[in-house]
């Protein structure tokens, strides 16, 4: 008899969860808010010409002259972090709002805090919304400028920090090339070792070849894979905040010295600074105004002396 009554209340308790699982569902699929995936996107990307993030801490503009970015129209941005920004733009999606009884304080924290972000075809604004994050930079949040509704944002299938890419400084945003210029152009290279002044040496391009002005048979193997280390120099970092150390190291004289010259008679110059010991960088410093850092094995292919090139 008391097995039946065991078997009854068990059937009971079944039902009964089931019930709760169907109104659980049917409940919250009741509340649940249809949010617009595309609310923070513009039609065509690639009919953006103009982006203006614009912060307490900084304005920053990227604008597309027709064949490159540009920084506040004085550098040219970074083609990789460009095609980030606008991935992160086509793949970011509004989860859902933020709990009413939290949307005025976060829709407050963006509007004085937060980077607003404005998207322009042509000078005319196509999208304009803020953008920021919690203090543990785990979360991030999209407002539209017209409104007072902050959304959770994610890009399905990875965990990220949305916000970082909208966060960058100035120098984290310009091309990591350091003569960024057009090499059509070059009209000669100066090397100096101010201690050894014996080792300098001067590039020259004649008669579509390059030769170097102090060694009468230079080594040309030697020299191409010179001159293509130097192409193709990037930096580490173009750091905003120099430590003590450095700035002091800034105030001493390089080590070594390239000024490149093009044919406008146009100054590209980087010199570079001995390392300090117990350090993972090398400090340069670049038209002798931006401290740049590099990796040490990079930089090493560039310091090279006369005699590296003589047979």
């Amino acid at each position: 008899m008391q097995e039946k009554k065991n078997i009854r209340l068990l059937v009971s308790l079944v039902v009964l969860i089931g019930l709760c699982v169907v109104f659980i569902f049917f409940g919250s699929s009741r509340n649940a808010v249809d949010v617009d995936k595309e609310l923070f996107r513009v039609e065509d990307q690639t009919q953006v010409n103009k982006v203006v993030m614009d912060s307490k801490q900084s304005n920053i503009e990227l604008r597309f002259d027709g064949s490159k970015w540009l920084i506040n129209n004085s550098f040219e941005a970074d083609r990789q972090m460009v095609k980030v920004f606008f991935a992160t733009i086509l793949q970011a999606e509004p989860k859902r709002p933020l709990a009413e009884g939290i949307q005025d304080s976060v829709s407050n924290y963006l509007v004085n805090n937060g980077i607003r972000v404005t998207l322009f075809e042509d000078e005319v604004l196509v999208k304009d919304f803020w953008v920021s994050g919690n203090e543990r930079k785990t979360e991030t949040y999209f407002q539209l400028a017209q409104t007072k509704i902050p959304y959770l944002i994610t890009i399905p299938g990875y965990r990220v920090y949305v916000a970082s890419i909208f966060e960058l400084t100035v120098p984290e945003w310009r091309d990591k090339r350091i003569f960024n210029f057009n090499w059509q152009n070059f009209k000669s290279l100066q090397a100096q070792f101010p201690q050894q002044a014996n080792q300098d040496f001067t590039v020259s391009f004649a008669n579509q070849l390059f030769g170097i002005n102090e060694v009468a048979v230079a080594d040309t193997t030697k020299l191409s894979n010179y001159l293509e280390s130097v192409f193709n120099l990037q930096a580490d970092q173009f750091p905003t905040n120099i430590p003590g150390k450095y700035d002091s190291l800034l105030k001493t004289v390089p080590v070594y010295s390239i000024t490149i010259m093009d044919i406008a008679n146009r100054a590209y110059q980087l010199e570079v600074f001995p390392p300090l010991k117990g350090e993972q960088v090398i400090l340069g410093r670049v038209n002798a105004d931006l401290p740049v850092y590099f990796n040490p094995k990079q930089i090493a292919q560039i310091v090279r002396k006369r005699s590296y090139f003589e047979y």
